[in-house]
């Protein structure tokens, strides 16, 4: 087990911004039971998808999971503008599931 520690630098519900010593950009951490719900969710929508036609329901599943990644990431976002830290990927802000920026 390693003994290696990490700074978190906010927190917001399921969702951290950590900081790991020697690593150059802070990561995201999200708890595992919310990890998993998001995997399952998109599992299930790409299975869905491939099996049937219209896929209504599939692209609804999609959309709340593109969603709730994208908060993730404004969070993660407004941590590092909060702190003057550059951004680790080049581009414009993350944008939701109709691809509006913020």
């Amino acid at each position: 087990m390693d003994d290696e520690r990490a700074q978190v630098l906010a927190h917001d519900g399921n969702t951290a911004v950590t900081h790991l010593a020697g690593r150059a950009f802070p990561g995201i951490h999200v708890q595992g039971d919310t990890f998993a719900e998001m995997q399952r969710q998109l599992a299930a929508a790409a299975s869905t998808l491939r099996l049937s036609e219209g896929g209504g329901e599939a692209l609804d599943d999609l959309d709340y999971v593109v969603e709730e990644l994208t908060q993730i990431l404004r969070f993660y976002e407004a941590v590092l503008v909060e702190r003057g830290i550059q951004l680790p990927y080049p581009g414009e802000r993350s944008s939701g599931p109709t691809g509006e920026g913020t």
